[in-house]
């Protein structure tokens, strides 16, 4: 079986996010490679369009003459490119009429400023400041055969750091835990297809929301997708 697990861990409470130094800045390096993105522990794709949002920001810094800082929770723009920064994608938000397009360019915009403000600061693997790195805490352990997890993720939960579903990759391998990330398209059809692929009775969910714990996909909603049951292959989804 594949097994696939949803993380929403709260992305709303923001005041127990971990708070990122004040001066901590974009560290250099220029844009984000395919290689750097899954050094951050994924094998999930680098996609498209956080690639043009972080293009975007380092052209303003280009610009601007002044180098981006970050800092607060959740990597957020400090100073006077913050203002700058603000208006410039409030004005690309606005050009969006369609409310996927603007999904996408949210999510892109936490995960490009959030890549950015962790350069040089967080570990790569655990997500942790480097003076506090677990890594070598940590006992790798296989999965059981046929089992894989997805874990779906909000932008907001994205290298955070007191984000535990990066634990399964961590523990399990990268090619054991795949990252899906809420609002970029090109995460959500790979990870759609594999359920197609594999059958809705090989697919589990954990948690997918606070309100509801169904017992089976069968009591699942998939806005009108469907996924064929005769396929050989499962998946199993869960919301930490």
């Amino acid at each position: 079986r594949s097994l696939m697990a949803f993380s929403a861990e709260t992305a709303g409470e923001e005041a127990e996010e971990e708070a990122l130094p004040g001066a901590a800045g974009a560290g250099g390096g220029g844009e984000v490679s395919s290689e750097e993105w899954q050094r951050w522990g994924t094998s999930s794709p680098l996609p498209t369009v956080v690639v043009s949002v972080v293009r975007q920001l380092l052209e303003m810094e280009s610009v601007a003459g002044e180098k981006m800082r970050f800092g607060g929770v959740g990597s957020k723009l400090k100073g006077d490119f913050k203002d700058v920064e603000d208006k410039k994608h409030r004005a690309v938000y606005e050009t969006l009429a369609d409310s996927d397009q603007k999904l996408q360019y949210y999510s892109a915009r936490q995960i490009g400023c959030r890549l950015l403000g962790s350069r040089g600061y967080l570990c790569q693997k655990c997500w942790l400041p480097m003076e506090d790195c677990m890594c070598s805490k940590l006992a790798p352990c296989n999965l059981w055969r046929g089992i894989r997890f997805w874990l779906y993720m909000h932008p907001k939960d994205f290298l955070r750091q007191n984000n535990t579903g990066k634990l399964l990759w961590q523990v399990f391998g990268i090619q054991a835990a795949s990252l899906c990330l809420f609002g970029i398209q090109e995460h959500e059809d790979i990870m759609w297809d594999a359920f197609q692929r594999s059958g809705k009775e090989k697919v589990s969910f954990l948690y997918p929301n606070k309100s509801a714990t169904p017992k089976s996909v069968n009591d699942l909603k998939f806005d009108d997708f469907t996924m064929n049951a005769g396929l050989q292959e499962g998946v199993c989804i869960s919301c930490l």
